[in-house]
């Protein structure tokens, strides 16, 4: 794993949208270098897609509020 994040760690990216778990790091199809996420989008719906260090950026637990 990279030493920017990892696993269960949350993050957002960088221009805005969810939150999301880091599940993983390895290379993608063409070899660079991927911080793999989950999440669950409005509809409930699950999600994952690989994102590069750079683009993301950490989220506190402090900073996601109180649970529902």
């Amino acid at each position: 794993m990279t030493d920017a994040f990892k696993c269960g760690d949350r993050v957002r990216l960088k221009g805005g949208g969810p939150t999301m778990a880091v599940t993983g790091a390895s290379p993608d199809k063409a070899g660079m270098p991927t911080i793999w996420c989950a999440w669950f989008d409005d509809a409930h719906v699950h999600n994952t897609a690989g994102y590069t260090a750079e683009d993301l950026k950490a989220v506190e637990l402090a900073d996601l509020g109180s649970p529902p």
